[in-house]
Parts: structure tokens; sequence; C-alpha cells
């Protein structure tokens, strides 16, 4: 029987890496078009054979958008172009959101289903509440391209590959059809990320860019009130660092220094206002730590899917007491949880791979019948 053809096409990395190289191990013909040169490609465990790297045609185009920020568009729609045009032609095209338009277009005219993949909210709900932050001087936080770019690819999919259910919920919402959205919650590596056995130095930890979007001030507020030692691994944003004892900073470090880290800390918090799945509570959790997570997270899914409900605790409002009081309850229930009682088999790659196989497998099926 001939293999199912999936083209995967993404500016850089990201989870969709990790994709293409599950779907390789599962038997299909899986090509990968990005920016990624060959060696990185290979770290991340994906064959050469089915890398296909556009870094070298699009040089010009990044170094362009790097001296001047404002071309960052022409890059886009070029790589869009370039992608079109060098793609094979395929079964399935999972491509991600906002990226391409034309590649969307010309694989659906070539027979093909087309994959969207999105990481965060709807767009336009992203959008609201991103404009709710304060932005220094008139810059808007999502350009008008970008919404353009995005909902084009909306109308333009079969479905939209989204990682948790509040993210579903902003779809459906907006009258996006509920039968087109696929959530499949994104992976770790069990192997970078596990418990050990050290001093528990810090009360809580948080990783990502100290920003409003992101919490920082919610969650310093909260640790300040509380008499917490708090660590934060990630850059310095929009939010002033706190300069106490209690308050340690560490600048953003490779991932598989992260765990050295994430087993320092008692619990994990994130207080995030947007997000779609932060994947760095999947790391704290499989490094034994409960999580502490807003409802803009994806922290339920993380528990649901593992069966670990119990490690999450969600805020049910957005405001300090509510966040204090779940860093209190995952603080006392650190106490007694024990790395031990870890079941992670679904939050790793291959899981998340294997849940996307059963998937493609069954819109091939239907498409033939």
């Amino acid at each position: 029987m001939e293999r199912i053809k999936i083209n995967i096409a993404s500016p850089g990395r990201f989870h969709v890496l990790d994709l293409a190289r599950e779907l390789d191990s599962l038997g299909f013909d899986v090509r990968f078009y990005s920016y990624v040169p060959d060696k990185r490609a290979i770290k991340f465990g994906l064959r050469k054979e089915c890398n296909r790297s556009l870094l070298i045609p699009m040089a010009p185009f990044l170094l362009l958008a790097r001296l001047w920020p404002g071309s960052r568009h022409i890059a886009t729609m070029v790589q869009d172009w370039l992608t079109g045009m060098l793609m094979r032609k395929c079964d399935v095209l999972v491509a991600m959101s906002g990226a391409y338009v034309y590649t969307l277009k010309r694989a659906k005219h070539n027979g093909a289903t087309v994959i969207l993949e999105r990481g965060s909210k709807h767009i336009l709900e992203q959008k609201r509440i991103l404009e709710s932050i304060p932005h220094p001087g008139n810059k808007k936080p999502v350009p008008d391209i970008d919404v353009k770019r995005e909902l084009a690819g909306y109308d333009l999919a079969d479905y939209v590959s989204i990682p948790s259910q509040h993210v579903l919920r902003s779809f459906v919402e907006r009258d996006y059809p509920k039968g087109k959205l696929f959530v499949d919650p994104y992976g770790v590596d069990l192997n970078d990320f596990r418990p050990e056995i050290t001093t528990k130095n810090y009360d809580v930890i948080t990783v990502g860019n100290w920003t409003y979007q992101k919490g920082a001030d919610l969650l310093a507020k909260a640790c300040r009130e509380l008499n917490l030692k708090m660590l934060h691994i990630g850059a310095i944003g929009d939010v002033p660092f706190p300069k106490t004892p209690d308050f340690v900073h560490v600048d953003p470090v490779d991932q598989k220094q992260l765990k050295t880290y994430y087993n320092k800390g008692k619990i994990f918090a994130l207080a995030s206002r947007q997000e779609g799945m932060a994947m760095v509570q999947m790391q704290a959790l499989s490094c034994g730590l409960p999580i502490v997570c807003s409802m803009h997270t994806g922290g339920r899914d993380i528990g649901e899917i593992t069966g670990m409900t119990d490690w999450v605790f969600e805020m049910q409002k957005y405001n300090i007491e509510e966040l204090k009081a779940q860093i209190l309850k995952a603080l006392d229930f650190a106490k007694t949880c024990g790395a031990g009682k870890l079941k992670l088999e679904n939050l790793s790659w291959k899981a998340y791979g294997k849940r996307y196989s059963i998937f493609l497998h069954d819109i091939v099926k239907k498409k033939i019948n």
C-alpha cells in the first residue's frame, strides 16, 4: 500500500518539526519545508531525507527583515510563494497559520487536504485580548495584515489543529465549524525533562518572558504578598522585575538546562492573560512540579490528557486573590504528591504523534469514501 504523503510547512522548528519526526517514524511519507537547516533538523531527530530547507534562497529576505523589521511581511510572502512553488504534490498539507495563503491554495488545487496549525486562540479573540494590554507608542499588537492572512487561512483550511479546549471555544464562539477543529495537546521530551532528587530552593518557578501578557505583574504581587521565594527563567519584558532577595532572575537558557532549574522549585506557576498551550507547563509537570495556571494556558488539558487533574490548579477567576489561593493549594499538595505518582505517557511527543496519526488516517479515509 502506498504511503500517505504529508507535507509540513513552517517558518521555523516550532512543534511541527516534532510532528514531522513522529509521523515519519509511524510510516508516513513526510517532507518538512522550513528555514531549518539539515544539521538542526537532524539534531531534533528528523531524518535528512525528510527535510527541505529553504534557508539559502530565503537568507536575503530574512536579513532584510532583521535589519528593517517593517519588511517582515515581505519575507513571509516570499516564503509562502517559494514553498508553494517548490512543494511536491501530497495527500495532506499541514501548515502554520498566518504564514501561508498561496501555499494552501496551491495544495488544494492539487487535491490535498489542508490542515492549519494554530497555536493560539482565534485571531480575532487574540487581537481583542492583546489590544487590552498596554503597549508602548501606537504600535498595533496584531497588525492588520496578520489578521487578514490568518482569516484567509481559516477559510481555506479543511481542518484547524489546535492544542487546547479554551482555544477551541474561541473558534466556536466566532462561529467557526466545530467539526473542522482537531484538538491535540503538544508533547514534551520525557528524556530531557524528568524529576531529580535535589534541594527545593524556591517555592515558585516560572519560565518565559516576564511580561504583562504572561501575567508577570500578578504573579509577582501574589508571591510578594505570600512571602514566597520565586525563580524566573527567561527574558525581562514590559514588567519590572522585583529587586528583592526573594525574587531571582536567570536569563534564557538552553532547553536541556531547564530541567536543572525546574527541579529546584516546589511548584510551577503561569498566570498568562493570553496563551494557547504553554509547553513550559508540560516540562514542569514532567519534572514533578504541580502546576498553577490561569484559564488561558491549556493547563486543564494537560491534567485531563494525563489523568493528573489533581496536579493542576487552575484559576477560576482572573484576580490576585484567586491566584494566591491556587498557589497555596499547590504548595500544600506538593508536600505529599511525590514524583513516583507521575503518569506522563500521554505527554510524550510519541503520544502526540500517535493522536495526530489517527486523525490523519481518518480524514484520508473519509476523503476516499
